[in-house]
This record gives structure tokens, sequence and C-alpha cells, in this order.
């Protein structure tokens, strides 16, 4: 039966009327009793718990010992769960990247055991895209002369009041178009060495960084534990 601190028998009476729909006790668990702050932010202890308070944080103590034996939280509204589930997943996928940049350091020092090592697989990678760009600032370079005679060329037949061709027009047009994509592919390349030569820059420092953190691990003496004094025999 459900007691507070301030009961009436009216109260008594009305808990009792509930009483089935109460949170029965285990048979067979050891005799306990329930304390919960109602809504009228009372203190309440009883047997078993009304409807009311199936979602109230509440205590279980001992009628034995009269110690806490379990601490239950109140049920989260819907809108709190959505919150706790939502840092959950925050923080879920906060350790995956960090698993994957432990990962990523590990694969780093074993795939190049030098700096040297390290700086020669980006001067590759360099050489390969500054080359790519020179071959085609080449071509856009042979473009614009070829733009440029076409132009020169169209210019003259109209001085002399002559129709340009339909042949020299197309390729005018042509060549502009070629001309066009040429400049775009040149600003990419230009813009792949630049993010290269950061990438590079941030990986070495990065690098030297765990290169010195493995040096301080390894010159770090281990603990050895203290010899023993002995022990003079007695006379």
């Amino acid at each position: 039966m459900n007691v507070s601190r301030k009961t009436t028998l009216a109260v008594i009476v009305a808990m009792l009327l509930v009483a089935p729909v109460a949170l029965a006790a285990d048979p067979a668990a050891p005799p306990k009793l329930y304390h919960w702050v109602g809504a009228d932010g009372k203190d309440h202890y009883g047997d078993t718990l009304p409807p009311e308070a199936l979602t109230q944080a509440r205590q279980e103590i001992s009628k034995n010992s009269g110690m806490t034996i379990k601490q239950v939280d109140r049920t989260l509204t819907p809108e709190e769960q959505a919150a706790a589930q939502a840092k959950a997943d925050a923080d879920a996928k906060a350790a995956e990247v960090i698993e994957k940049a432990k990962q990523d350091d590990q694969v780093l020092m074993a795939s190049y055991p030098t700096e040297a090592d390290l700086k020669r697989a980006y001067d590759e990678r360099l050489a390969s895209l500054t080359e790519t760009l020179k071959a085609t600032r080449i071509g856009l370079e042979s473009q614009q002369q070829g733009m440029s005679s076409q132009l020169v060329a169209a210019s003259n037949l109209e001085l002399s009041n002559k129709p340009v061709g339909a042949k020299l027009e197309s390729s005018i047009k042509s060549t502009h178009a070629l001309l066009v994509e040429q400049q775009a592919s040149a600003m990419q390349q230009e813009a792949q060495v630049a993010k290269l030569l950061q990438e590079s820059a941030t990986t070495m420092e990065h690098y030297r960084s765990l290169q010195a953190a493995a040096a301080e691990r390894n010159a770090t003496p281990a603990t050895t534990p203290p010899t023993p004094t002995p022990t003079p025999p007695k006379g």
C-alpha cells in the first residue's frame, strides 16, 4: 500500500483502488520500497508504483536494510530521446573519424619509413602533374597562334571586300571551342598542382610530428622495479 508523508484516509482509499494496475512486486524478489517525487513536489513511498509514477525518477529501497538498491532515472520525453540519439550518433561518428585517422597514420608511417621516402613520392606526383600542365600549355599556345592566324586571314578577306568562306568560319569556331576547353583544362591542372603542394606541406609536417612522437616513446626508459635491500643475517 502506498504511503506519503501527508496521507489522508481518502488518499489511502484511492491508492487501494488503483493498486491492481500498479507495478506489482515480484514474489521471489527481496521486499523493497519505492521512493519517488510526485507531481505535487512531495516525497512518496510505497510498496508499489501507481501508473502516474512509472515514468518518474525513483529509488528502490530494501525493506530489510533500508539501503538504496537501485536508482531509476525518469523516462525521457520524445524530444529528449531524439536529442540523446543524435548525440550518440555524433559521438559514434567522431569515434569513427578518430579511428580512421589513426589507421591512416599507421599506413603513412608503414609506407614511408623515412621523410626522404615521403618527399620522393610527392616529388614524383608533382613532376607528373607539372609535365601534364606543361603539355597543356604548349597545346594552348599552339591553338592561340592558330586562332590568331585564322582571325587575321578572315580580317584580310573582309578588308578586301571578299566573303569569309564557310570552311574558314567553321575552322575558327572549332579552334575557339578547343581553345576554351584547353584553357579550362590548364586552370584545372594548375589548381591540382597548387592543391598537391599544399597537401605535401601539410602531410610532411604531420609526418614529422608522428616521427617525433614515436622517437619520444622509444626514448622513454622502461620502469624497473627497485632492487630489494638484502636483510643482514641475524647473529
